[in-house]
């Protein structure tokens, strides 16, 4: 039966040949170079938007890339038809974040490697590309250094904010900026909603929630909220 499957020639192209050694080979590597990048994709993730399914599906996606390069070999026409038959799929599927694109394009050329046997090259590209992602992430590169976060404060609509949250913006603040008012209705009574983006001269836990509780005492205990590293309402 091996020796059947080893002498088994690919249609439309009698003189490429593959041994079960060849196929095994093809699909181990690429697997645990695939295994590889996903392991840096997950271990480098620092946003909320991560997903088991999407690292499954690199992995997979790689290791069918190789055996799509050696179905198609050198043979023109069977890449032609291999691009038709695959325009066919739809992703509906949109990507959350450019960082995932990148991703899928390395699992790619890592298959397009293993595929056409250029393993010193796969193996070189996985290493370099995954240790050149963990360097980024370790040393923050591309990243903002200001932490702006998002505060939106609710307040009675007579009420001049403008005037009452001076004093403890310069107090806690190193930076503001206001970015929306709307107006609201609740049991009858007319509030405003105020939108900011600051940053804290500090960073600490317990200086975002002294500001809330000052600023809560200004706004006639109405609701306020602070996205950002910390998600804080009051």
């Amino acid at each position: 039966m091996v020796w059947f499957i080893d002498n088994i020639e690919l249609l439309g192209n009698p003189t490429n040949v593959f041994t079960t050694i060849d196929i095994l080979s093809v699909l181990v590597i690429s697997t645990v170079l695939c295994f590889i990048a996903a392991l840096t994709y997950k271990h480098t993730h620092d946003g909320i938007s991560y997903s088991p399914s999407f690292v499954q599906t690199t992995v997979i996606f790689g290791v069918i890339v190789s055996m799509i390069m050696m179905i198609i070999g050198s043979n023109i026409a069977r890449a032609f038809t291999l691009v038709g038959a695959l325009s066919i799929i739809r992703f509906r599927n949109a990507i959350k974040e450019t960082r995932d694109v990148g991703f899928i394009f390395f699992m790619m050329t890592i298959g397009m490697a293993v595929g056409t046997r250029f393993f010193s090259l796969a193996f070189i590209m996985t290493l370099f590309v995954s240790l050149l992602v963990i360097g980024m992430n370790i040393f923050g590169f591309g990243s903002q250094k200001k932490n702006d976060e998002i505060l939106k404060v609710i307040v009675p609509h007579e009420l001049d904010y403008e005037q009452k949250f001076q004093h403890l913006f310069k107090k806690y603040l190193a930076h503001f900026q206001l970015l929306n008012i709307e107006t609201l209705r609740d049991n009858g009574t007319d509030l405003t909603e105020i939108t900011y983006v600051v940053r804290f001269k500090k960073s600490a836990a317990s200086l975002k929630t002294s500001f809330i509780h000052d600023l809560k005492r200004v706004n006639l205990n109405n609701r306020v909220s602070l996205f950002g590293t910390e998600h804080l309402v009051y």
